[in-house]
């Protein structure tokens, strides 16, 4: 339904249209429309119109030179006095057409900053259709960098990025990611430029003058004929008034929010939409997953180990470390999947894109990939393929075109890389997909075709930042048992960042815990899951952990953190802080203080309750100093005890339940 307008905003509203109306109905109303072809057709007409395109091509030009890479500075990095480029980049837009003219004089005339530099080239600007031409430049190209800027700045980096992991050099990547994916920006910031470049006057006339053939142009003419023939003026006027009404239709408002790829969610590859309309950035919750309309969910990955295309591989170990924001040592032999965990701002991230090279936050300050140091190669010469939480798949190439882009890259020809992109995409079940593109790609599909691509660069470390969290349940299980297969016959080592536990324990054989970008542990699946050492890896794996100190006579006796007392069967060290560890499943819930055997009682209430499969984890909140508890039960049992939010219980754990943990 559609709101009806406020009549309080109507009224301006319609009184704004009305006052930038007139004057074009002004101009349709008095034109000359009996003569008009014999007045546009005029000598003096065709000769400025001709001028005119002449002087605003090159104008175009010059901004497209000089225009593109500053807005790509000011949208990508950051230098000293950026703030002051970017005013002086606006200030022709607002500042008075004459003024620019007499500036331009001060800088490039006889007198001027360049111009006796200029005079001993025999170089003249003023007067000249150079003149013309630069006086276009100064007033138009502030509008080519302000789009082109708006449209770099909404692109997400990690598309680049992606792009350099793969191997493509920094021109590379400009050429075949940046460009095509802002090219909507691109194209209306150079139509507008050209636009005002064809329309200028005041700067032109004040700096080149109005020599007929020479600079007199379109306006210049529309400013002769006003004096003598006022209807040649408006025919004239009409013709300008038709070209800028065609270039605002064809653009159709994409100048002021130019359609590039930007943050998109997880849900599927990166930029899966076409190179324009995608959405702004929504994290999606887990398990969303978006669908391709023509496509199935998903395909089933081939069984068993795939054949690499090529000769068989070189075995990559690794061996690094990595300091700064995250501290960490590495040394892993090939073949070998780590998974990275931690709690948000760990550092997971920092560390993968401290490996690629891609940040200052921290350094690789030794990166031995097989037997080559890859620590003071640039980024997209260390050969370490990266896969992030979305794909980032590029939205204007097709599944077989990103597939191969790591090869190409790499200086294979077109034929045989898309050969092998086209093997990698069959082994992983794609292969039926290889011209699509990301936008009719499914969440588990898009997945497959960034792994595809990774793996077909040949890298010597393969990273992969949260491959699944944004894929459903049924599509996860797909793309887990492929990743699975994969990566039991990848050369190198992988470092996989998730924070599903599923996926450490069964995707990787080591584990490495960040908790505020120290390494707190690093162990196998099954090291970890016995003896936890942080709180935060216990809850992860499901279970209570609550840090403490055991008491000097070496009882039994923990004293927890938050006051109270936890006694354990077997009689840990005297004097030592740890961590006391109960599974969640050896607690037990009543609604009146339990009798017999339990030495662990404490009192709470009830906070929340979750299902966990076939199981509920109840999240009791201690009262009188009582830790936090997770207990599982059944369905049955909390009927049974009527339990709800709020419900007060008391929480009982046995004495061989509990574990400490020496820290």
């Amino acid at each position: 339904m559609k709101k009806r307008i406020p009549l309080p905003l109507g009224i301006p509203a319609a009184l704004a249209v009305t006052f930038l109306l007139l004057p074009l109905a002004g101009v349709l109303a008095h034109a000359p429309w009996s003569s008009l072809p014999s007045r546009l057709a005029s000598h003096e007409v065709t000769q400025a119109l001709t001028l005119s395109l002449l002087v605003s091509g090159w104008a175009l030009l010059i901004a497209l030179l000089l225009g593109v890479p500053l807005a790509w500075l000011l949208a990508r990095t950051e230098f000293p006095g950026k703030s002051l480029v970017r005013c002086l980049v606006m200030l022709p837009m607002v500042l008075p057409p004459t003024v620019a003219g007499v500036a331009l004089l001060q800088a490039y005339g006889r007198h001027g900053i360049l111009g006796p530099a200029l005079a001993s080239y025999d170089i003249t600007l003023p007067f000249s259709t150079a003149g013309a031409v630069m006086a276009s430049a100064f007033v138009a190209m502030p509008f080519l960098v302000i789009s082109l800027e708006g449209s770099l700045a909404g692109l997400h980096p990690r598309y680049e990025e992606t792009a350099t992991s793969l191997g493509a050099a920094p021109l590379r990547v400009f050429r075949t990611i940046t460009l095509p994916m802002v090219l909507p920006g691109l194209i209306a910031g150079a139509a507008l430029s050209w636009a005002r470049a064809l329309g200028e006057f005041g700067a032109t006339i004040t700096f080149a003058g109005n020599l007929p053939g020479t600079t007199q142009t379109l306006p210049l003419q529309v400013y002769l004929l006003l004096q003598d023939d006022p209807e040649g003026a408006t025919a004239v006027s009409l013709l300008l008034l038709a070209i800028a009404t065609a270039i605002l239709i064809s653009l159709r408002g994409s100048w002021l929010n130019p359609q590039t790829p930007t943050k998109t969610g997880r849900g599927r590859g990166a930029g899966e939409g076409p190179a324009r309309g995608v959405k702004p950035y929504v994290r999606p919750s887990a398990g969303h997953t978006t669908r391709g309309p023509a496509t199935a969910a998903h395909t089933a990955a081939p069984e068993g180990p795939p054949r690499p295309p090529g000769p068989a591989p070189t075995p990559h170990p690794l061996r690094t470390t990595v300091t700064g924001a995250v501290e960490a040592t590495l040394n892993a032999p090939a073949g070998t999947t780590i998974a990275v965990v931690g709690p948000n701002g760990a550092g997971k991230t920092t560390l993968l894109r401290t490996l690629l090279g891609l940040t200052t936050r921290a350094t690789a300050t030794t990166l031995t990939l097989g037997t080559e140091d890859a620590s003071h190669a640039p980024p997209h010469h260390r050969r370490i393929a990266w896969v992030p939480q979305d794909g980032a798949l590029f939205p204007h190439l097709t599944a077989l075109a990103n597939t191969a882009y790591g090869l190409r890259a790499q200086g294979t020809p077109r034929a045989e890389a898309h050969r092998e992109a086209r093997q990698w995409l069959d082994r992983l079940g794609v292969g039926a997909l290889a011209h699509h593109r990301p936008g009719r790609l499914s969440g588990g599909q898009a997945q497959r075709v960034a792994l595809a691509r990774a793996l077909a660069a040949r890298p010597r470390l393969l990273l992969l930042d949260e491959p699944l969290a944004a894929l459903d349940q049924s599509t996860r299980t797909h793309v887990r048992h492929t990743l699975r297969t994969h990566l039991a016959d990848f050369p190198g080592v992988c470092l996989l960042v998730t924070h599903d536990p599923v996926e450490a324990v069964s995707l990787a054989s080591h584990v490495l815990v960040l908790e505020n970008g120290r390494t707190v542990q690093y162990a196998t699946p099954t090291d970890l899951t016995r003896r936890p050492r942080s709180p935060w890896v216990a809850r992860m794996l499901g279970r209570n952990a609550w840090p403490g100190r055991t008491t000097a006579d070496g009882d039994g006796t923990v004293l927890l953190d938050d006051g109270a007392r936890l006694t354990t069967a077997e009689p840990p060290p005297a004097a030592t802080t740890g961590l006391a560890v109960v599974p969640p499943e050896a607690v037990s819930l009543h609604t009146t203080r339990p009798t017999g055997s339990p030495r662990n009682i404490w009192q709470g209430k009830v906070r929340e309750i979750t299902a966990q499969g076939g199981r509920l984890r109840v999240l009791v909140e201690g009262t009188d100093g009582a830790p936090e508890t997770v207990a599982e039960i059944t369905p049955s049992a909390a009927a049974d005890l009527a339990l709800a939010e709020g419900t007060p219980v008391w929480a009982s754990i046995k004495a061989t339940e509990a574990a400490f943990i020496p820290l």
